[in-house]
């Protein structure tokens, strides 16, 4: 938001309290730690599958009612909200603190995104496979239809907020870029076609890549659904072993070409960063989303397996959580040095799976306290807000901080970074922020004319492709 300048502001400030021999020792240390916890918790992982494995194969499939109901997670809701507020919030937290712990702790956006994926392909698999039996429902049976309605699903709001900012969008691109580039930007974003584009992914409304990667995965999804609907525990655990290599290799072989094991990609703009182009085909890649995507909707199988046996419940979902903020937390502070692409695949989704499947099993056994605290009311309010939230921070946050709109709009930009905390104006982009989205919530998303232009739309493209 706040430019280069300010990214490479943010790089410097970001390694300047872990620096010095002290310093590169702790990060050492902390780096070295995490890995010798990964192994130790791959290791028990496959012990414990293999043990898992041995019993369901001398143990019959418990049977299950036709059409059982599924009850629905709401804890997922208040998640989506959460992970928002975290990305909307380090998509501009530059222009309001110039703190470097703060700036590293809200700044590990490429770590967290992967947790949107992972949930949609989670949440995805449970409404459209059967409960407790080995078989996808009738949601499954046209590709087409699965991928198209999900997108106009949010496809209709994309495209009002584009008209709605089109004379910035455009001015601000036309000014920069020339007229015809301007015009192929809206062409990408409008057809959501941007995260193919690596160097163009974030053109106008910036976040949206989000749902040009997601879109094309639901096209691949429908037909994983349809093979995981199908297999048992012992391969989902394969299948989700192989998911997570696949997508680990290319970011391992970024971080080896790259010499880039150590950066913290979050504080570092298109100037510093050793390959910026590498680094955007990496993380706006579609297959990459796809593999996350498919991660969860495995991690949801195994949960809807689940036949009563003891050795299922692998604990609560607490510490979990605690773990993923405090792997969060030592990155800020330094403790770990270990780049966002190998933090996510190592670590971060991992985790995110579990965490998911353990907060699957306490909702519907109805026996922890974390699912009833995210169940809350107004909770549940913000995450059936997160949507429009998601949407509509990045042309707010654009009209606030960039500067060549908001010399135009304001006279002036509204960024003032604090040394030692956060800016009292980002609470006011915050409030925007939430008031437009309540706004677009009730009368654009709840509007039966939107609702019947996205079912109409739908039916059109489902018979035109056929």
């Amino acid at each position: 938001a706040g430019g280069s300048a300010t990214a490479a502001a943010t790089s410097a400030a970001g390694t300047a309290f872990v620096s010095g021999e002290g310093g590169a020792a702790v990060s050492a240390y902390g780096t070295a730690a995490l890995a010798v916890g990964l192994l130790v918790f791959y290791a028990l992982s496959w012990q414990r599958s293999k043990a898992l494995g041995e019993t369901e194969a001398t143990t019959a499939e418990a049977a299950v009612t036709e059409g059982a109901k599924k009850p629905r997670i709401d804890s997922f809701d208040s998640l989506r909200f959460f992970l928002i507020f975290y990305i909307a919030s380090g998509h501009f937290i530059a222009t309001a603190t110039s703190n470097a712990v703060l700036l590293r702790a809200a700044s590990q956006i490429n770590v967290v995104v992967g947790a949107f994926f992972v949930l949609s392909g989670y949440v995805a698999a449970y409404t459209t496979t059967e409960l407790g039996q080995r078989m996808g429902s009738k949601r499954l049976d046209n590709s087409v239809e699965f991928a198209v309605t999900r997108i106009m699903g949010f496809w209709p709001l994309h495209l009002f907020l584009l008209v709605c900012f089109l004379p910035m969008f455009f001015w601000v691109d036309m000014s920069f870029n020339g007229a015809p580039v301007a015009l192929w930007n809206g062409f990408l974003s409008v057809f959501l076609l941007q995260s193919w584009f690596p160097l163009s992914a974030e053109v106008w409304n910036a976040p949206t890549w989000f749902l040009s990667a997601f879109a094309f995965a639901l096209f691949g999804l429908c037909y994983a659904l349809r093979v995981l609907a199908t297999l048992k525990k012992a391969e989902l655990r394969k299948a989700m072993v192989f998911l997570t290599l696949v997508a680990l290799v290319p970011r391992l072989s970024y971080s080896y070409d790259l010499k880039a094991w150590e950066i913290f990609e979050g504080t570092l703009s298109a100037k510093t960063h050793p390959n910026y182009a590498l680094f955007n085909a990496l993380r706006f890649s579609p297959f990459a989303a796809l593999l996350e995507v498919v991660m969860g909707a495995v991690a949801c199988r195994l949960v809807m397996l689940d036949s009563g046996k003891p050795g299922e419940n692998t604990g609560a979902s607490i510490p979990i959580l605690l773990t993923l903020l405090s792997i969060i937390g030592l990155r800020a502070v330094g403790i770990i040095e270990l780049n966002d692409m190998l933090v996510r695949s190592l670590a971060f989704i991992p985790l995110w799976c579990i965490f998911l499947m353990r907060i699957h099993r306490e909702t519907v056994a109805k026996s922890a306290m974390l699912p009833r605290l995210l169940c809350s009311p107004r909770l549940l309010y913000m995450g059936g807000i997160s949507f429009p939230i998601f949407i509509v921070h990045g042309p707010i946050g654009q009209l606030m901080y960039k500067k060549a709109v908001a010399m135009k709009v304001w006279g002036k930009v509204l960024a003032n970074p604090q040394p030692h905390g956060v800016d009292w104006f980002f609470g006011v982009y915050w409030l925007a922020v939430i008031l437009a989205a309540a706004c677009l919530d009730k009368f654009f998303l709840q509007s039966k004319q939107v609702k019947e232009f996205s079912k109409n739309t739908s039916t059109a493209i489902c018979k035109a492709i056929g």
